[in-house]
């Protein structure tokens, strides 16, 4: 840690000069260290350069990659110590927004002496400002109010009682395993979640979306392309277990490659793997999927004439060809990641 910084200060006016100060002396630090001049008018938000007007941008010396020179990982880090009797004055309205600031240019921020109420506090101040996914974790009775207040709640069972592990969302018995919980099982459910979430979505969509392409050649009557058991059944058996498997075992990477690279976890962070974009991705290809089964399925049966010379495409044949090769279609989908899991786990 390259220096230490400490907020003095019981009310408002000097609480707010010592972060200004603070904050004042690592922008300068970091403007130093990267080369700009000291009157260049940027900001620093998630290692990026902000400057007025302007899309952020990497500095000249953020290639991480780079053989020659410093990096991301060389630039100065700053830790921010504040006690209770100075975190109550930087809780207020026209503080909190600079209070804020300052602790998101240190590598670390440290609140020491503080209330349980207080804890709470900066937690639903992170979550307001930041509008970030917030985790606390805590062993005893005071950490309770934080932990309810976060998004999701980690207890430390131990000698100060159960208090917090009964308010947690998830139970660890040394503060050590947060870091599994995090890395290992945490990356392995947002993946999950998030091919399931897709895959359900293209399923259904390219289900739906059949009936309504049937409903254009049948005059928009009550008539379904469906058997009503198959559509009762689509979800629950034909299509169920396939991703059901995807959401429980799907593994890209093995536990010890998560450990080895934190960075994998970062994609959550960042929401890559379910957006709107994505979303929509999986709405487009349900229905171009949808369109290429119904209307392939209508050009074969269109005219089809049996040996006695009489009609044979039916809607009950046609129904069942198509609702068939559905099911065969929507569960190929997941035989490349079936493939993928398979891999890891041998």
């Amino acid at each position: 840690m390259e220096q230490v910084f400490i907020v003095e200060g019981r009310d408002v006016p000097s609480v707010k000069q010592s972060l200004t100060t603070l904050s004042r002396q690592i922008i300068s630090a970091r403007k130093q260290y990267r080369g700009l001049s000291p009157d260049d008018d940027v900001d620093f938000v998630d290692g990026k350069v902000h400057t007025s007007g302007l899309e952020p941008k990497e500095s000249v010396r953020d290639a991480t990659d780079s053989p020659d020179g410093p990096t991301l990982h060389d630039e100065p880090e700053f830790a921010l110590v504040i006690n209770g009797y100075s975190l109550s004055p930087a809780l207020e309205e026209d503080v909190k927004d600079l209070f804020v600031k300052t602790a998101c240019l240190c590598k670390a921020v440290i609140c020491c002496r503080v209330t349980p109420l207080q804890k709470a506090m900066v937690v639903e101040l992170v979550k307001e400002s930041k509008k970030a996914v917030t985790l606390a974790i805590g062993d005893g009775a005071n950490d309770v109010s934080m932990i309810k207040a976060a998004h999701i709640g980690v207890g430390i069972s131990g000698k100060e009682g159960r208090q917090a592990v009964l308010a947690s969302d998830y139970a660890l018995a040394q503060f050590r395993f947060l870091e599994r919980l995090l890395l290992v099982h945490g990356r392995w459910s947002y993946m999950r979640m998030c091919k399931f979430l897709r895959y359900f979505f293209y399923k259904n969509f390219a289900f739906t979306w059949c009936q309504f392409w049937f409903a254009w050649f049948s005059g928009f009557t009550a008539q379904t392309v469906y058997d009503a058991w198959f559509i009762t059944f689509y979800n629950v058996i034909f299509t169920s277990l396939p991703v059901l498997a995807l959401g429980i075992l799907d593994q890209d990477v093995d536990d010890a490659t998560c450990l080895r690279y934190p960075k994998l976890y970062v994609p959550g962070q960042q929401n890559r793997l379910f957006n709107v974009k994505l979303f929509l991705l999986s709405l487009f290809n349900g229905v171009l999927v949808s369109c290429a089964l119904y209307f392939f399925m209508y050009g074969a049966f269109h005219s089809i004439l049996s040996g006695d010379g009489k009609d044979a495409a039916t809607l009950d044949v046609f129904q069942t060809v198509l609702a068939g090769t559905l099911v065969i279609v929507v569960n190929l989908q997941v035989r490349q990641t079936f493939l993928l899991l398979v891999w890891t786990c041998c």
